[in-house]
């Protein structure tokens, strides 16, 4: 059976490309016939501060260029797309309203309503009226909906087979409103082995040891994190994020793509971000790491993560934090607990197709 995945694969965002990839690549291991829709909707080129990413990407348009060329080449040489590529709802509905095959929803913050893409019906598949519907490691980024919009999330995916999602906190928040089965699953990243990424993890060219910054925001709890990791554990500081500095660094990487930003990563002392997936590749790969939340309307992404692995300390909500830096992880715990929601989410997911198999034979 062919299956066409909707995510957000194409933003230069290192985790979403990389959870379109983990989804993507588990189902093609598989055996099964997939391929990501190439849905670019026009909302992701304004953004929220459109003069200002415009005028960003002027001023350092060799660097974004630079980048931009590895995003898609990335994209080009490890997935596989629908032959068109769309920019709306209408234009999917035109091409795949008749189509009675698979459709998967999956990845980061898909149904978070906070963002344009949680507001977006095509992302809740209503655009494939005859199609076989999942939702797998989607994401609804935090835990304070209020009934009337899970009651209009339900009705709106009432007729997928399984709604699998990737925040625990979540699920049984919708499963209160919802006729379809909702359950726990591991972010998609989790679903294809870690020896996979390192494989594809490009090395950095640089000998002495260092900590990542990547994704937090400009203010005091920053710089004093990225001033004890400097001074007091004596590490160099790698930026990467944007075209705007926002700490103090040794090294500003303005234009590295996903194969260099999973390598800086890698090969770290320390992960220090704001990021869901810097945090959860820290933890597949047993980084020491510490997280900044994001915002109070994406919080529950990296809250939910920690809290099931039993880190939660390691996010720093204020400089009197800023010392659990200096502890060092024992991963033994969360290594067992990612194992467990790892297996049984590549069952849970290889199950339900099965059964959409053999009921559709």
């Amino acid at each position: 059976m062919k299956c066409s995945i909707i995510t957000i694969h194409h933003i230069h965002n290192f985790g979403s490309v990389f959870q379109a990839y983990g989804l993507y690549k588990f189902l093609d291991d598989n055996g099964i016939n997939a391929e990501i829709i190439d849905y670019r909707p026009a909302y992701y080129d304004q953004g929220k501060k459109r003069l200002r990413t415009f005028v960003g990407k002027c001023l350092n348009m060799k660097p974004y260029m630079a980048r931009k060329r590895k995003f898609e080449n990335f994209l080009k040489n490890h997935e596989s797309f629908s032959e068109k590529q769309f920019r709306s709802i209408s234009e999917l509905k035109s091409f795949y309203g008749n189509d009675a095959s698979l459709f998967i929803a999956g990845g980061d913050q898909l149904w978070n309503n906070y963002h344009p893409c949680g507001r977006d019906d095509a992302y809740k598949l209503t655009f494939a009226k005859n199609g076989i519907k999942l939702a797998y490691g989607t994401s609804m980024g935090r835990d304070n909906f209020s009934e009337e919009e899970l009651e209009e999330l339900a009705a709106k995916t009432n007729d997928f087979e399984k709604i699998m999602l990737r925040e625990r906190s979540t699920v049984d928040m919708l499963g209160r409103f919802s006729r379809t089965e909702v359950s726990h699953v591991i972010d998609p990243v989790g679903l294809i082995d870690v020896e996979e990424f390192k494989k594809i993890a490009k090395k950095p060219d640089i000998d002495e040891p260092y900590a990542v910054m990547y994704l937090a925001d400009s203010g005091e709890i920053l710089d004093a994190s990225v001033e004890y990791l400097s001074k007091k554990l004596g590490l160099k500081i790698v930026h990467i994020c944007g075209f705007k500095q926002k700490c103090y660094c040794d090294r500003f990487e303005k234009s590295a793509g996903p194969e260099e930003i999973l390598g800086y990563i890698l090969y770290s002392e320390f992960v220090l971000s704001a990021s869901f997936h810097a945090t959860m590749f820290s933890l597949m790969f047993n980084k020491q790491f510490a997280t900044l939340l994001p915002g109070v309307k994406t919080n529950a992404r990296i809250e939910d993560l920690l809290k099931g692995v039993g880190l939660e300390n390691r996010i720093i909500h204020s400089k009197n934090d800023i010392t659990e830096i200096e502890n060092k992880i024992d991963f033994t715990h969360a290594n067992a607990v990612l194992e467990e929601l790892k297996q049984r989410s590549r069952t849970a997911l290889l199950d339900a197709i099965s059964e959409i198999d053999k009921e559709n034979v």
